[in-house]
């Protein structure tokens, strides 16, 4: 009888052949996970101890041995490609470059008592960060584009392009509406310069010009009106600032779309004139009433604004403007007064300094039951005396509540990036139902400290809120008890690498088939070594003149893949930007590299979160950021 030839009656093969293929799978699954794990885990970077922060330490860099990079390279862009695709693309511009967006709003008004308007300043770099988290909280924001010429005679616009593009990806009925503020504010001389008022508004034809200029501003960029903002006016020219708000008015009048009627406001001092008061409340929509520096910089130290001088002196000028026009202004700065300068030489802090001071010299927060004020004291090394009044979360509490007491339409805060952040909670619909409570936590603010000197940069700090106790007198409905258990820290940034008589060449954005090949016979004519920060997308087109710069004994630094700007990314673009430029310098050069630097990042002190977050990220993967005080700025 003849048996099949793969006959087993035995089943001895197929138990061997079963095993092998689980032993097989067993294997090949472990080789898979492996993979897919060291795809998604950062480039492992040399670290480096304080011991070897030298020019010549950090050269040192070793060579990557492997033979998956090709593949890794391409599973890693095909990570970040697709992560791009599903996010709306961010223009990678300097600010200045931005397109020109509308920010027309659909906001719905607010009711009486509830609308909120902020100041934005464009010399803050703060204010824009403050701007980003609390835009939707704003009704009206006024920013600081517009100022009075040299000459007078017409106005020099400064629109931070910023601010449009931010306001551009918030849906239209949650944006605030903008108004263009016109100053006559001289930055050279630091101060309000009247002459420049009465040259301006003085000739007709340079009013006129100037309300040309505002009109064509709102058009251009879907803003809701203009605010003017004249300090230091002479008491002759009055009648001829009216007239400029006339001028201003009817060139408003003349750009008017088919959205709701632009508008035209104006701030005034907590000082001004009834009679005089009265006048501009006819002719504006919105009156911004200062209500602030009862005590100021160049004054005696004091409260800079107590509760019963802010609920006094907002009675007495809304017996003068009506209710329904009038914006109550509170403050968000301090004074510090100290007895070794010149008398009343008070300088002026933001929430966030003056937390800074309380916590380098352990000074307590005082909050004076008369004024509803706080304050703190020190004493420098040098015994220099200090003490610091100031405006917070609590002041603002207390004034908000007296705000909607006299019927004002609303308030507004000078200005943003110098708030307490707590002041936001305040905001909030059930704010005043609360007794302070939403107060209690003190987040950490915008500015950053830096330690050190260099242009080597790592982050030793990250920020953490502070805590505060308040005491609420159920009788006055006000807030009449604070202090600060804990105070807000902020990020802390570690400076290195600076050294006497010498300085590091980098070059950023490259390589450049055109510009590189010349930078690189120049620094060989010279025997000078220099730093090359590359991009991805670049070196995917050049891979020959990368390798160039590296054979010729130059270091290289990761510059992101796709050129964006980071500040305006989520954190899983920013780790794709840099993990896939890692992976891609690793497989056409051989070679992992450790220093970092952010597009855009002009500076080697960031000055906000937005631009700290990145290089944080960069800093948890092992990278050394890299900044820059001396910009040549030749990119195009």
């Amino acid at each position: 009888m003849t048996h099949p030839v793969f006959a087993d009656p035995s089943g001895k093969r197929w138990r061997v052949l079963r095993r092998t293929a689980l032993a097989l799978g067993v294997v090949t699954t472990v080789i898979t996970l492996a993979l897919v794990g060291y795809l998604l885990t950062p480039p492992a970077l040399p670290q480096f101890s304080e011991g070897v922060r030298t020019a010549r330490g950090l050269a040192q860099l070793p060579k990557l041995r492997g033979t998956r990079r090709a593949r890794e390279h391409e599973a890693e862009r095909r990570r970040l490609l697709s992560s791009l695709e599903r996010r709306p693309g961010v223009p990678a511009l300097r600010p200045g470059a931005l397109p020109v967006v509308s920010v027309v709003s659909q906001r719905p008004a607010a009711t009486t008592g509830a609308e909120f308007a902020a100041f934005y300043v464009n010399w803050d770099d703060n204010a824009f960060a403050s701007l980003r988290k609390h835009a939707e909280d704003i009704d009206w924001l006024v920013a600081e584009w517009a100022f009075v010429a040299a000459a007078g005679d017409s106005l020099q616009i400064k629109v931070d392009r910023r601010v449009p593009f931010l306001l551009s990806t918030l849906p239209a009925n949650n944006r605030p509406r903008v108004l263009a503020m016109i100053s006559n504010f001289d930055s050279a001389s630091q101060r309000f310069d009247a002459r420049r008022i009465v040259s301006l508004v003085g000739r007709e034809s340079s009013r006129r010009r100037a309300a040309q200029q505002v009109a064509q501003v709102v058009r251009t960029w879907g803003l809701a009106g203009v605010s003017l903002d004249f300090e230091e006016i002479p008491q002759t020219l009055h009648p001829q600032v009216r007239a400029f708000l006339t001028e201003l008015r009817l060139a408003l009048n003349a750009v008017q779309g088919t959205g709701p009627p632009l508008i035209v406001s104006m701030s005034v001092a907590a000082d001004i004139e009834p009679t005089v008061l009265a006048q501009y409340a006819a002719l504006n929509d919105r009156i911004f009433l200062m209500l602030y520096d009862e005590h100021y910089g160049k004054g005696d130290p004091g409260p800079v604004a107590s509760q019963s001088w802010y609920e006094q002196r907002a009675a007495q000028l809304l017996k003068s403007v009506p209710p329904e026009k009038a914006i109550l202004a509170i403050g968000a700065y301090g004074y510090d007064w100290n007895d070794a300068g010149p008398k009343a030489s008070g300088d002026a802090l933001t929430f966030q300094e003056v937390m800074g001071q309380a916590r380098n010299h352990a000074a307590p927060v005082h909050f004076d039951s008369v004024s509803l004020n706080p304050y703190i004291t020190w004493t420098d090394d040098d015994d220099t005396d200090h003490v610091a009044w100031y405006l917070d979360a609590v002041t603002a509490y207390n004034q908000l509540i007296a705000g909607r007491r006299l019927g004002a339409r609303g308030n507004a805060l000078w200005r943003l990036g110098a708030e307490d952040p707590s002041l936001w909670r305040a905001l909030r619909a059930d704010g005043f139902d609360d007794r302070g409570a939403a107060l209690d936590t003190i987040p950490p603010g915008y500015d950053v400290e830096f330690k050190g000197e260099g242009e080597l940069l790592r982050i030793s700090a990250r920020p953490t809120a502070g805590a505060r106790n308040v005491g609420y007198d159920s009788l006055r409905g006000l807030i009449t008890k604070q202090s600060v258990s804990v105070f807000p820290t902020t990020w802390i940034v570690e400076r290195f690498g600076a050294q006497a008589h010498r300085v590091a060449l980098t070059f950023d954005d490259g390589p450049d088939k055109t510009w590189t090949p010349q930078i690189l016979d120049t620094l060989a004519s010279r025997k000078a070594r220099a730093t090359f920060f590359m991009i991805g997308t670049a070196v995917e087109s050049n891979i020959r003149l990368a390798r160039r710069v590296l054979a010729e004994g130059h270091e290289i630094g990761n510059h992101t893949f796709t050129h964006p700007n980071l500040s305006l990314l989520p954190p899983s673009i920013v780790r794709l930007e840099l993990d896939f430029n890692q992976r891609l310098l690793e497989a056409t050069l051989d070679r992992r590299v450790v220093f970092f630097r952010a597009p855009y990042f002009g500076d080697a002190e960031p000055t906000t979160a937005d631009e700290l977050i990145p290089a944080a990220i960069a800093s948890d993967r092992g990278y050394i950021i890299a900044g820059l005080h001396l910009d040549s700025e030749d990119w195009m």
